[in-house]
C-alpha cells in the first residue's frame, strides 16, 4: 500500500540533507496507481518528504507518477532560484519597528502589454505585475496598487529578516473581472483573494470587486469605500520567506503575522502600525466595520501553547476562525509585549528557522530561559493589561 511504503522509509528522515521550501499540498500517485493527499515538505536527494495528518514520511521519488516527478523537478528549480535571490538581498534584522508605513503615491504605472485577442492585459507598479483579463486604465491600477505597495513596504520595514519584499523581480497578481472566473482559476468560493504557492514562489488571485473596482458603462472605476484590506493577509503570505513556513511556525506565526499586517489600520496607502485597537476589535469582536471580525470575545480559552504551536497546518485551518485570531494575539505579544518589548526573542526564533533549527531546539530563543508554563503566564499577563484574558489549559 502507498502509506506502508512511506512509513517504512520514515526512520531515516533526520539523516537527510534537504532543500526547504514553502509546503505544497496536492494529490500524489505512486507507480501502482494509489493516491493520497499530502503536503510536500522537502526534497532530499532521490527522495521526498511528505506530511499527512501531522506525520512526516519519506518516499522515493521514482516510486511516484511521472506527473509527480515533473512537479518535484519544478519545485526544486524554484528552490535554486530562491537561494540565488536570497544571496543578493540583505535582510532587515536591526531596523526600528515601523509606526506609520506609507506607499509611494507618486509612482507611475507601466503598461507592459495589452493583448485584446488573448484577454491578457499587464500593468506594473514598482514591485508588482498585475495580469488582468480585462483592460484597465493606469490611473485605476495606480489607485488599487497602493494596497499592494504599502503592504510590501510594511514587510520591508518589519525587522524580521525577510528577503522576499526586497527582490528585484515583480510579484505577480492575477486579476479577474468576473468572480466566476476567479473561482474557476482556483480562488476559494466566498474568498476575497488567495495566495497560491508553487514550490516556494506563488501568485495572488484577486477578483476586481475585492479591490473596490466596479464597472461603470464600458469603463471601470474604484469605489473607495469598498477597499478590501483583508487582501493584505494574502499579500503578506506572498512576501513571507519560505523558512518561516517550517513545521512549528507554519500556522501560528505565518497566519498570525498575516493577520497582524492586515489589521494594523490601513487607509489610502498607509498603515498605522501603532493602532492596537483595530487588531483587538478584529479578534475579540466583529472588527471596525462590525462585519469581518473573529469575535472570540475578551475571555479566550486556549490550548496549551506548545500544542498550539505544534499542531499540523491541517488542524490549524480546520479551526481557522479561532486559530487565526489567537495567532494574531500571540504574534502581537511577541512583537510588542515580550521581554524588553523589542521583539528580540521572536527575531532570534526566526533567525533559528533561517539556520534550519527544528523540533524543541527551534523554540529555545523564543522561550528565552522560561518554561512553557512561564511563557504562557507572560502572554496572559501582557494581554490582561490590555483587556483580554487568555487562559491556557
Amino acid at each position: 500500500m502507498f502509506l506502508r511504503l512511506i512509513i517504512l522509509c520514515a526512520g531515516a528522515l533526520c539523516l537527510l540533507t534537504s532543500v526547504h521550501l514553502q509546503a505544497e499540498t496536492r494529490d500524489w500517485t505512486n507507480s501502482e496507481g494509489r493516491t493520497i493527499t499530502a503536503t510536500l515538505i522537502e526534497v532530499s536527494g532521490e527522495k521526498v518528504v511528505l506530511e499527512m495528518k501531522g506525520n512526516h514520511f519519506e518516499v522515493p521519488t521514482m516510486s511516484l507518477s511521472p506527473d509527480d516527478q515533473a512537479f518535484i523537478r519544478e519545485w526544486e528549480k524554484s528552490a535554486s532560484m530562491e537561494t540565488a535571490l536570497d544571496q543578493e538581498v540583505e535582510a532587515n534584522w536591526d531596523g526600528d519597528w515601523p509606526k506609520l508605513v506609507s506607499a509611494d503615491v507618486s509612482q507611475d504605472i507601466e503598461v507592459i502589454s495589452e493583448d485584446e485577442e488573448a484577454n491578457d492585459y499587464r500593468y506594473a507598479s514598482d514591485h508588482y505585475l498585475f495580469i488582468s483579463d480585462v483592460k484597465l486604465n493606469t490611473s485605476l491600477v495606480k489607485r488599487f496598487s497602493l494596497l499592494f505597495e504599502a503592504t510590501n513596504q510594511f514587510c520591508r520595514e518589519l525587522p524580521l529578516g525577510m528577503v522576499k519584499p526586497f527582490r528585484q523581480q515583480r510579484h505577480e497578481i492575477h486579476l479577474f473581472e468576473n468572480y466566476g472566473t476567479y473561482t474557476a482559476k482556483g480562488g476559494p468560493d466566498g474568498s476575497a483573494g488567495v495566495y497560491v504557492s508553487r514550490g516556494g514562489e506563488g501568485n495572488i488571485l484577486v477578483p476586481l470587486t475585492s479591490l473596490g473596482v466596479k464597472k461603470v458603462g464600458s469603463n471601470f472605476s474604484v469605489d473607495y469605500d469598498k477597499e478590501n484590506t483583508t487582501l493584505s493577509h494574502e499579500i503578506a503570505h506572498q512576501l513571507t520567506d519560505y523558512e518561516y513556513y517550517a513545521p512549528g511556525a507554519r500556522g501560528w506565526f505565518t497566519e498570525g503575522m498575516a493577520e497582524y499586517i492586515a489589521h494594523s489600520g490601513y487607509r489610502s496607502g498607509k498603515f498605522n502600525v501603532n493602532d492596537l485597537q483595530k487588531l483587538k476589535d478584529y479578534v475579540t469582536a466583529f472588527g471596525e466595520d462590525g462585519m469581518r471580525g473573529r469575535n472570540l470575545g475578551d475571555e479566550i480559552k486556549s490550548p496549551r501553547l506548545k500544542d498550539f504551536f505544534e499542531q499540523s497546518y491541517e488542524s490549524f485551518t480546520d479551526n481557522s476562525n479561532f486559530n487565526y485570531g489567537l495567532g494574531a494575539l500571540v504574534v502581537y505579544y511577541f512583537f510588542h509585549m515580550d521581554g524588553e518589548k523589542d521583539a528580540a526573542n521572536i527575531r532570534n526564533f526566526l533567525k533559528g528557522l533561517k539556520y534550519g533549527k527544528e523540533g524543541d531546539e527551534m523554540y529555545v530563543p523564543l522561550l528565552a530561559g522560561r518554561s512553557w508554563e512561564e511563557m504562557e503566564d507572560d502572554i496572559t499577563k501582557g494581554w490582561r493589561a490590555r483587556g483580554v484574558r487568555i487562559e491556557f489549559r
